[in-house]
């Protein structure tokens, strides 16, 4: 095999909670993560000594608009990251070609720049012959960031805990719709984790883990949660706004997915998330609103065009 392609799925968090706070500043948390049709893609391949990366913008997906903004500066992108990281852990000389072509909006909290990282990892492993594990695969994700270990595992459906590394795969609840709103706002995470951090009351364990054992999308409902919307939508108004549409307009769990700021709602039926869809894009700030399924399977690894 002499390339892969890998696709990279955002996430939503359907219930997120801070723990504590450690001395290093790292925070420990208990997520839901859940992951949600809307990718970026990893195409790795064999190349000249070193690595090298390109970045190119997708079509966005129906409804998204140009959600991506500005790509940045490729140097300081998760990808190559991950690359470095992959062949330390390997001991492997680097001789490989990639690309990232990018659909998730970065500053979102839907895991884009995490997910890509893991798909280098996993489209990296499968182009040397599968070196390393999957547990390496998950303990390496840990060393780039948080969500990272998530999209390793390939799961659809887990919860999370400590810096997100810890993780316990869940049974995924049905395919449903979800609408990912997407503002112009930006929400700041290192200012967002040092302000929720501040004053929480953290509830009692059994409270908090009731309803994990059934795939039942209104039972998962009951979690709703995120740490973070006290922050943000006193910052940002408006993302309170979109909620609150989304919750008025029949989703069973709608609210702030990471840090932010995107804001997701879990529809059951299609017809019903479009028209969420039509009552949120009049709401000043968001720029896009796509409606994208809920995963029940990660997508594969697959060879690259010629790889055979």
């Amino acid at each position: 095999m002499t390339s892969v392609t890998v696709a990279c799925p955002a996430k939503v968090n359907l219930f997120l909670r801070i723990l504590a706070r450690e001395d290093s500043g790292y925070h420990q948390i208990e997520t839901l993560f859940q992951a949600v049709g809307l990718f970026d893609r990893v195409d790795a391949r064999a190349g000249p000594p070193g690595i090298s990366l390109s970045v190119d913008r997708a079509a966005p997906a129906p409804g998204a608009g140009d959600i991506i903004g500005d790509l940045g500066d490729s140097d300081n992108n998760t990808v190559l990251t991950a690359a470095r990281a992959f062949f330390a852990a390997t001991g492997i000389e680097p001789a490989v070609s990639l690309t990232l072509t990018k659909r998730i909006p970065a500053g979102t909290g839907l895991g884009g720049g995490s997910s890509d990282a893991a798909g280098s990892l996993v489209a990296l492993n499968a182009l040397h012959g599968s070196p390393l594990g999957r547990h390496q695969l998950v303990e390496t994700g840990g060393r780039i960031g948080a969500d990272v270990p998530f999209f390793c595992a390939r799961h659809p459906t887990a919860l999370a805990w400590g810096r997100g590394d810890r993780l316990l795969p869940l049974p995924s609840p049905p395919a449903a719709h979800a609408v990912l709103a997407v503002p112009r706002d930006r929400v700041s995470t290192a200012t967002a984790y040092r302000e929720a951090s501040a004053g929480l009351t953290l509830p009692a364990r059994s409270a908090l883990l009731h309803g994990l054992e059934t795939s039942d999308w209104r039972r998962l409902g009951a979690l709703q949660s995120n740490d973070f919307e006290r922050v943000a939508f006193h910052r940002h108004p408006r993302l309170r706004e979109v909620r609150d549409i989304l919750e008025h307009e029949g989703a069973v769990i709608a609210r702030l997915t990471g840090s932010g700021s995107a804001v997701f709602g879990i529809f059951a039926g299609e017809e019903a998330a479009h028209a969420a869809v039509r009552s949120v894009a009049e709401t000043h700030g968001v720029v896009a609103a796509p409606v994208v399924p809920t995963l029940t399977a990660m997508p594969k690894t697959l060879p690259g065009p010629g790889a055979m």
